[in-house]
């Protein structure tokens, strides 16, 4: 009887050592993965951020060379080019795209050109930059559809 109570006693305490040592190793991995998580996180977070630097490090390489062609533009035109950097430099394309103004297709050139000379007159230089974009697309897209040997 003395055995068997001795052997009950060893049986309770072995499992109980295994028990903890079980619980302690289940703890450890739940915390190992707790931390790769925080880890994958953090990575997520840093590569968001450096990519949101980099796209604006480009939009403003891109508004940068976007200014430059718009200047030039004016300068055709006939502005100074000292004028034509300070009305290419108002344009914002954010705000641009969402100015309101009449549309340009189906206008005449002379038309066009009383709607620029309008919104420089009243120095709303991010319309005048935005009709002169628009105009652009628009003449680009009728020397697409035009074929060399019809010329308009």
């Amino acid at each position: 009887m003395k055995r068997l109570l001795v052997a009950c006693m060893l049986v309770t305490l072995t499992s109980t050592a295994f028990y903890a040592q079980n619980a302690l190793a289940q703890s450890q991995s739940a915390y190992n993965l707790q931390q790769n998580d925080m880890r994958n996180q953090q990575s997520s977070t840093n590569a968001l951020q450096r990519n949101d630097r980099q796209t604006y490090v480009n939009s403003v390489a891109n508004l940068t060379k976007l200014r430059a062609k718009l200047a030039e533009a004016w300068q055709t035109l006939g502005m100074s080019p000292q004028a034509a950097q300070a009305v290419a430099n108002a344009y914002q394309p954010n705000l641009a795209q969402n100015s309101h103004h009449a549309s340009l297709r189906g206008r005449s050139g002379q038309e066009i050109a009383s709607m620029l000379q309008s919104a420089l007159a009243k120095k709303d230089y991010a319309l005048a930059d935005q009709m002169l974009i628009e105009y652009e697309q628009i003449e680009a897209k009728l020397g697409a559809n035009v074929s060399p040997d019809n010329q308009h």
